[in-house]
């Protein structure tokens, strides 16, 4: 079942339209993180199915240099349990790693481009 939403998903990213959905979800700012980066970043929900209200969140951070011309990666983590925004994005490989109760810049991001 988990594997029947990928294509829906980049179906829907793609038809759509990244930018166009960006244009409505842009983070102003999360904690102090806008003073320690430049690239913009989005996040919001994709109906997959209205009847049921089923939706799919997104986090999407733009890479760091020349976000136009760079292909945008989709990471999503397997297994039970295992979240792509909490483990993935926050821990593993996303712009930030929580340190307390701030976010700190990850040098090893996978946006730096």
């Amino acid at each position: 079942m988990r594997l029947q939403l990928v294509p829906l998903l980049l179906a829907t990213a793609l038809s759509v339209g990244l930018s166009q959905m960006c244009s409505s979800s842009t983070l102003n700012t999360i904690s102090d993180a806008d003073k320690i980066v430049s690239f913009g970043q989005y996040a919001g929900y994709i109906t997959v199915d209205e009847k049921q209200q089923r939706a799919l969140f997104y986090y999407f951070a733009e890479a760091e240099a020349g976000p136009a011309s760079e292909p945008p990666v989709l990471w999503l983590n397997g297994g039970p349990s295992c979240s792509s925004v909490g483990v993935g994005a926050f821990i593993e490989h996303g712009p930030f790693k929580p340190s307390g109760d701030v976010l700190l810049k990850n040098d090893y991001s996978w946006n730096k481009g």
